[in-house]
């Protein structure tokens, strides 16, 4: 398309010109009209409804205050129930019996093992097992009298490894006749040396 030496566009004459300025002046100064009261809700309403992300109900959720409400009648028998729980936590064995061991939470298994005396405290009022495993102390491992087999008799529960032991009968120290291993203790006593395999019950 070529302009006519006037700059107008073929078929075009200065009236068209003029009409087309004040079409644009006319725009330029019409005064902005504001919408109709409500109009911005009457087009939220007709728009379908948003359902939220999983994401953000969840967080949401979270972030959502909450209150919690304490009665005595309720926490009353919490609080009793914690109690009784860490009495029996406190007062509760280590180990427990079994046939041939026990485990312990943090330890390893526990074996039984059977100590007997005979003949040689045939007349004894008392006698204890004394060993490394007790801290050679007589009050922990006190045996009792069987009198249908006319022996001392003890039962304990011992960890695998080697135990030195000897037999305290009415104070003195006797050694355990029927040990199939000794050491000398260095004091003129003879200990027994047991060695625990944590597999099955030993009997001595």
């Amino acid at each position: 398309m070529t302009n006519d030496t006037n700059g107008r566009a073929p078929g075009r004459s200065a009236r068209d010109d003029a009409l087309d300025r004040m079409i644009a002046e006319a725009v330029r100064n019409a005064p902005e009209a504001s919408p109709p009261e409500g109009f911005s809700a009457r087009v939220m309403a007709g728009l379908p409804p948003m359902r939220p992300s999983a994401w953000l109900r969840l967080r949401l959720w979270l972030t959502r205050p909450r209150s919690v409400t304490f009665t005595p009648a309720r926490v009353l028998p919490v609080l009793a129930v914690a109690v009784v729980l860490l009495a029996v936590g406190l007062f509760l064995p280590q180990g427990m019996d079994g046939p041939g061991g026990s485990a312990t939470p943090d330890g390893p298994t526990l074996s039984t093992v059977r100590f007997v005396l005979g003949d040689e405290a045939a007349t004894a009022r008392t006698v204890s097992v004394i060993g490394s495993f007790n801290d050679w102390k007589a009050v922990a491992s006190a045996m009792r009298y069987d009198s249908d087999a006319g022996v001392w008799v003890l039962e304990a529960q011992l960890p695998p490894g080697d135990h030195e032991y000897m037999f305290l009968v009415d104070g003195r120290p006797v050694a355990d006749p029927g040990a199939r291993l000794t050491r000398d203790d260095g004091f003129g006593n003879t200990n027994a040396i047991l060695i625990v395999n944590g597999r099955h019950e030993e009997t001595l």
